[in-house]
């Protein structure tokens, strides 16, 4: 996967699109300052309101998306749950609530590393995930249709400093209200 640092959906979508944010079939670029730039969708009818506000690739074909080839755990990840590079060797995490009001929850979180660099997420509240199970529908469109993909960023859309591996087809994602 890969961390958005402003996983928010851009306020100039349409309204119908920033409340479920990123989703599958999302078609984008991950911008310099950590947001999404969804430019269209390939499970999305052309008529949907994402595709229509920007558009859609002369190439564009809608990949029919079975609820069955999806899996949705809206608890996936624990409260309290930390990720973290390999770097990280030992994480101690403890939980606690505050006594003041309004009561809210507390983490204390120990670690060490062997490099002087790393990362950790934590997800206070938890976070739900929903993935594709079955690529191969997915690969076999970014191989037939990534290059009119990259021509309708770069020429249609503008995108000009993108390079060839600049473009995502979001496949899965996990999503949590805090971290």
């Amino acid at each position: 996967g890969y961390p958005l640092w402003s996983p928010e959906p851009d306020d100039n979508l349409p309204e119908a699109c920033r409340d479920e944010g990123l989703r599958i079939g999302d078609v984008g670029i991950v911008t310099g300052d950590g947001t999404f730039d969804v430019l269209f969708n390939i499970c999305l009818s052309e008529d949907h309101p994402l595709n229509q506000w920007r558009g859609v690739p002369p190439t564009f074909r809608q990949v029919q998306l079975p609820v069955q080839d999806v899996s949705k755990r809206r608890g996936a990840d624990n409260a309290g749950r930390a990720i973290s590079t390999k770097s990280i060797c030992e994480r101690n995490i403890t939980a606690g609530i505050a006594g003041v009001a309004p009561a809210r929850l507390g983490l204390n979180l120990n670690f060490t590393s062997t490099s002087a660099e790393g990362a950790i997420l934590v997800l206070p509240e938890g976070a739900g995930t929903e993935d594709l199970r079955k690529l191969d529908t997915f690969m076999k469109e970014a191989k037939e249709k990534g290059e009119s993909w990259y021509r309708y960023a770069y020429i249609d859309r503008g995108r000009t400093t993108i390079n060839n591996d600049s473009l995502y087809l979001i496949t899965g994602y996990h999503k949590a209200s805090s971290w």
